[in-house]
């Protein structure tokens, strides 16, 4: 039997690619996750969302945002399994902030957790803690299923992550050695 929150079970669904690929920031890598994989199979999935919420513990929020699209079914997930709690999502905007929109709203100091399914640069999460200060609420914690971040993220927020993997590369185009290898770039959201 595979572990949940191990490289071996994003393997096993298929989440965990390698190559060269083409990340949401704009940057390249040899490693991608298309965590949709993990998140289309509620029976893989919900032991993820368990050991997160273990992670996490007890953050005092009760409610649960996550970035459209990949963050929107751990969100949900996470939202559940605690109970007593409301899932929000924040969509793209045509600026490429993220926003509140379809009528969520946030108290003032209103606590929230975001939920997103993996952080490299911290960017999106970045904006979705925009979205949240925006609206006047307040982060309480950040979680992620899976973490590749190599350095500083762009946010003082707490985080956690389910799995947290170190050296696992990117580079700017202009430096990417694959491109200069040509090898093809793929784009596996696409």
């Amino acid at each position: 039997m595979i572990k949940a929150g191990t490289l071996e079970d994003l393997q096993d669904v298929g989440a965990y690619l390698t190559g060269h690929f083409l990340l949401t920031t704009g940057r390249h890598s040899d490693t991608f996750f298309l965590l949709a994989r993990l998140t289309e199979r509620p029976d893989r999935l919900i032991p993820w969302i368990s050991l997160l919420r273990d992670k996490l513990g007890e953050t005092g929020a009760h409610t649960v945002v996550g970035p459209a699209v990949g963050g929107i079914i751990p969100a949900y997930q996470l939202a559940s399994a605690m109970g007593h709690t409301r899932v929000l999502f924040a969509e793209k905007d045509a600026d490429g902030s993220m926003q509140f929109r379809r009528g969520f709203k946030l108290a003032p100091g209103e606590p929230v957790i975001v939920v997103e399914d993996a952080v490299t640069t911290g960017f999106s999460v970045g904006k979705v803690i925009s979205a949240v200060e925006e609206q006047g609420g307040r982060v309480a914690a950040v979680g992620a299923l899976v973490s590749r971040a190599q350095g500083a993220l762009p946010w003082t927020v707490p985080m956690v992550s389910v799995l947290q993997l170190t050296g696992v590369r990117n580079w700017d185009p202009s430096e990417c050695p694959l491109c200069q290898e040509g090898v093809p770039l793929s784009a596996p959201k696409r």
